[in-house]
């Protein structure tokens, strides 16, 4: 979900009554996630570190937490220093903080609802966890984030009524991708993948030598099925071998699937999805090479 979205819902939840004071900061936390958009600059130049990108190690639990702090000793400094009004600061009193962290780990709480995920455990864990209710990017979100902020800035609407307007579509929109992952978990077999189209999923089911993709819309059901051998000329072994190089750990962080096939001494790694346009995202590293000679 686009930063803009997650500060709009932060605001929301923070509108109650009493928290008035607090929601510039869960905005600030809703939003410092996002700053992970400059980490591949890191990841790029050092495979290792590849868990230093979108929707790494800052979209995880620990992650939030440094942030957070660093955020909030930001926000102190510069009031101390007089670059920003303290007035803010004093009637949020101690539980500014709490505010910043309650808005990055909704931030997180959003995200998990999303495919590919997130790394929720990093940097213990690189594994992704998401519940696969809704697509990422989300694409309605945005365009609803900014469709309020241009309603309100023309003004054609105050921005109570538009926050109204806005929070009402969120809900809906979350509720309908909630009801179709529902039916389709109940319906389909295999791994399902949602789309921009809240009725269609992408299907992934596998055995131990193939995986078996195809699209399934609501009403219409199954099409454009196709397969992918998951080993060429290589197995399961040689795979687990390449996992040592860091580049492929990159690569599989990033990767729905992977298939392996082997000319020579060079073993080829590949995410189909990506590479035949099933998926558009992430757009980075669809496929690898590594000597195993």
């Amino acid at each position: 979900m686009d930063a803009l979205s997650h500060a709009l819902i932060a605001s929301i939840l923070f509108s109650a009554p009493g928290l008035t004071p607090l929601i510039p900061f869960a905005i600030l936390g809703a939003v410092i996630p996002d700053a992970d958009i400059v980490f591949p600059k890191i990841s790029d130049r050092n495979p290792s570190l590849y868990l230093f990108t979108h929707g790494g190690i800052a979209h995880s639990i620990a992650g939030v937490f440094v942030l957070s702090l660093l955020a909030y000793g930001t926000v102190v400094l510069l009031a101390a220093a007089g670059i920003i009004p303290t007035g803010s600061i004093a009637a949020a009193g101690v539980y500014g903080f709490a505010a910043v962290l309650a808005g990055a780990l909704l931030h997180i709480a959003i995200d998990v609802s999303a495919c590919p995920g997130i790394p929720v455990f990093a940097p213990f864990s690189d594994r992704k966890y998401t519940l696969g209710i809704l697509p990422g990017p989300s694409l309605l979100l945005a365009v609803a984030a900014l469709g309020l902020v241009m309603v309100v800035t023309l003004p054609l609407l105050p921005f109570s009524s538009a926050i109204v307007i806005y929070g009402s579509v969120v809900i809906i929109y979350i509720a309908v991708r909630a009801g179709m992952f529902l039916v389709a978990d109940i319906q389909l077999p295999g791994r399902k993948i949602p789309s921009i189209n809240p009725f269609r999923w992408l299907v992934v089911r596998e055995d131990e030598s193939s995986y078996k993709i195809c699209n399934y819309t609501l009403f219409h059901g199954y099409s454009d099925e196709a397969e992918f051998e998951k080993f060429r000329n290589t197995d399961a072994r040689e795979l687990a071998v390449a996992a040592q190089f860091p580049k492929v750990r990159r690569f599989f962080f990033f990767s729905y699937i992977v298939t392996a096939e082997r000319t020579g001494s060079v073993l080829i790694l590949a995410d189909p999805l990506r590479e035949k346009g099933y998926l558009y995202y992430p757009v980075h590293y669809k496929r690898v090479e590594v000597n195993l000679d």
